[in-house]
């Protein structure tokens, strides 16, 4: 039987289109997920390798604290950090409730919702400068006492300095802050207890350095400093391993001295043993038994050199730990930049932290341009403070700081520091700008440069000396050259003498009886203090220069017809000019006493007895009362004296005061 084979038919199956539609879908889907897939690790290692260089760019935009420099970073701090975004609602609500609470007078309290915001966003500049700004300017304003107005400066300068700028220490603007603090709160006069500050400032610098060294040329001064900034950082390691100063030590417990701030004050203390109000107390010549051993100790020749290394370190620590200074830049500031600094004035302070934050945050991106302009700004404020107002001499009272006195005069040596600060600074700053100049300050410097330059013409050639007027003729010169008309014709008042540029503007003023006596009379005291103070160079300075204003106004007779009367011998007016100096109740008294050793004999008999009667009343006030025989001694001669005055009694024009008519 025949076996028949079939053949099947394909059968074509057509999937439904929603079941295509869904496999089309399934793949696509695959297809995503492998390309997604591949895409994240792609990006994974990508953003590793960017990792170094983001982590760069965030230190250079401060946009984190960086673990190496917050070691040691306080918990409250990093728990506060944990907050995340709760942080800004915690602020909001801080801000205005320490503002209230300032506003009701609770300023310890406003204090600490200050600081708990500068915890909460310690990375953002602007909080500690609010915060500093409300303590040494609102805060403190609110307060009577000088001791706690004085106080409320320092918790503004300690917020800036000592957390502020340590968390970020590229934020120009800190620095720019704390500068302004010390230039106008404390060096300026808007405040009503700017002397008061001023005071503060000065006997805690001198707590710590002592009285500046008595040095010949800046260069030793320069050495003494050296030995601060070289001494060993760890003074307790070198109190175990310096032999000589572990032995000093122990002599100096026995006298209830030790090795810190203790120290330092006795030694200020006793370095201004050359004039003190005990010794002028009547019939008291005796010393503190235990005062007496301290110094015995201090001053023993053996220890010398030991104290001399133990003081060193002392001092570097409190400049590094209590007052944030850097030691290597404090030295490289005065040696390489500006010289001796007196670090009992604010400006040297303002100088320090605007130099500072200019060079340390100097081509930091996201800086403001302000900021950084400002700050540099500072560094010629502070400079021409010091030429007004450099030089400091202090009484200080180490008991009472603000019964201290202080004067501020000028110090010309930081003249040609300024000039080389406005070049140099001006030609980084500006040295781009198509409008520069070589050899100038730049445009945007140019004004204030010229302006200064002129007072510093006038203050080294009032000064004298060789040096100083070949420096004013070499800055004359400079604004004759660059200074001209807008058409470019040199201005008439360069076209003088040096001398008539410069005793022109004084000698203009004396066109009165009054203008010249008034002026007379403050050379003439302007001298008196530099006598009083130490400085006989500068006092006969400007006594040369009263009488040049006596000469000039006394050689024109044709000049002020309807006011001219005859001047007294300047003599007189010199022998007047004392007199009032040493009856001035703002005069502190032992200034009085220090002029009064240093005058001459002639000029102390011409007004002992004039002033007997006030001298017994001024010894009189102070407590203790003092032996007027020490403080105000009698000069030799005085029976010679009075009976030269009794022959020459006839001639009564000489004794007759200014404007008098004759009896």
């Amino acid at each position: 039987m025949p076996v028949e084979f079939y053949v099947s038919e394909t059968i074509e199956y057509v999937l439904p289109e929603y079941l295509a539609a869904k496999r089309q879908a399934q793949r696509r889907h695959g297809l995503k997920q492998a390309v997604g897939l591949a895409a994240f690790v792609g990006g994974f290692v990508t953003a590793g390798l960017l990792l170094p260089t983001v982590n760069q760019i965030r230190r250079d935009r401060q946009l984190f604290i960086d673990p190496e420099g917050m070691k040691g970073l306080p918990p409250d701090i990093a728990l506060l950090g944990k907050l995340g975004t709760f942080r800004a609602l915690v602020i909001d609500w801080a801000s205005i409730r320490a503002d209230r609470l300032k506003e009701e007078g609770k300023t310890y309290e406003a204090l600490q919702l200050h600081e708990m915001i500068c915890n909460l966003a310690p990375r953002f500049p602007e909080v500690w400068v609010n915060a500093a700004w409300n303590m040494a300017y609102n805060i403190s304003v609110m307060k009577y006492s000088p001791e706690e107005r004085w106080q409320w400066v320092c918790n503004g300068i300690a917020i800036l300095r000592d957390k502020g700028i340590r968390y970020n220490p590229q934020a120009v603007g800190l620095y720019k802050e704390l500068a302004w603090i010390y230039w106008h709160k404390i060096g300026d006069f808007l405040d009503d207890e700017h002397l008061n500050y001023k005071k503060a400032l000065a006997v805690d610098m001198e707590t710590v350095l002592g009285p500046p060294p008595v040095v010949l040329n800046d260069q030793q001064y320069f050495d003494w400093f050296r030995k601060i900034v070289d001494a060993p950082r760890d003074v307790a390691t070198l109190l175990e391993t310096d032999a000589e100063i572990s032995q000093l030590v122990g002599r100096l417990r026995d006298v209830e001295l030790y090795a810190n701030e203790s120290l330092l004050e006795f030694v200020a203390r006793n370095a201004r043993r050359e004039l003190r109000p005990e010794q002028l107390v009547a019939g008291d010549d005796s010393r503190e038994e235990l005062n007496s051993r301290r110094r015995a100790t201090v001053t023993d020749p053996r220890y010398a050199g030991a104290l001399d290394r133990l003081l060193a370190a002392l001092r570097s620590r409190s400049l590094r730990e209590k007052h944030k200074f850097n030691l290597e830049y404090m030295y490289d500031l005065m040696v390489n930049q500006y010289g001796p600094l007196d670090w009992r004035n604010a400006f040297a302070h303002s100088l320090y932290w605007s130099s500072y934050g200019d060079r340390h945050t100097r081509g930091r991106e996201g800086a403001r341009r302000a900021d950084v302009v400002n700050t540099a700004r500072f560094v010629f404020f502070s400079l021409q403070n010091l030429i007004l107002r450099g030089k400091i001499i202090l009484w200080p009272d180490f008991d009472d700081p603000f019964r201290s006195y202080i004067e501020l005069v000028p110090d010309i040596r930081f003249i040609p520091y300024l000039h080389d600060t406005y070049l140099r600074l001006g030609k980084e700053h500006f040295g781009d700008d198509p409008r520069f100049k070589e050899g100038t300050p730049g445009p945007n410097y140019k004004t204030g440069f010229v302006s200064s330059m002129q007072n510093w013409i006038e203050l080294l050639y009032l000064e004298g000396g060789e040096e100083n007027v070949r420096r004013a003729e070499d800055y004359y010169a400079w604004l004759r050259d660059n200074n001209p008309h807008p058409d470019g014709s040199t201005q008439e008042q360069y076209q003088k003498t040096l001398d008539e540029f410069v005793m022109g503007d004084i000698l203009s003023q004396l066109d009165t009886y009054k203008a010249v006596g008034s002026f007379i009379r403050r050379f003439v005291q302007r001298g008196l203090w530099s006598l009083s103070w130490g400085e006989p160079s500068t006092g006969i300075q400007n006594f040369k220069r009263a009488r040049m204003c006596y000469d000039y106004w006394m050689a024109d007779t044709t000049r002020d017809m309807n006011d001219r009367r005859k001047l007294q011998r300047f003599e007189l007016i010199f022998r007047d000019s004392i007199d009032a100096f040493l009856r001035d109740s703002k005069i502190l008294p032992l200034v009085k006493v220090r002029l009064w050793t240093v005058l001459g004999v002639e000029q102390r008999q011409q007004v002992y007895d004039r002033l007997v009667p006030y001298f017994e009343a001024q010894c009189a006030a102070q407590k203790p009362v003092w032996d007027v025989r020490k403080a105000f001694p009698e000069p030799p001669g005085m029976e010679e004296f009075r009976q030269q005055v009794m022959e020459t009694r006839g001639d009564r024009r000489e004794d007759v005061e200014q404007g008098e008519i004759p009896k």
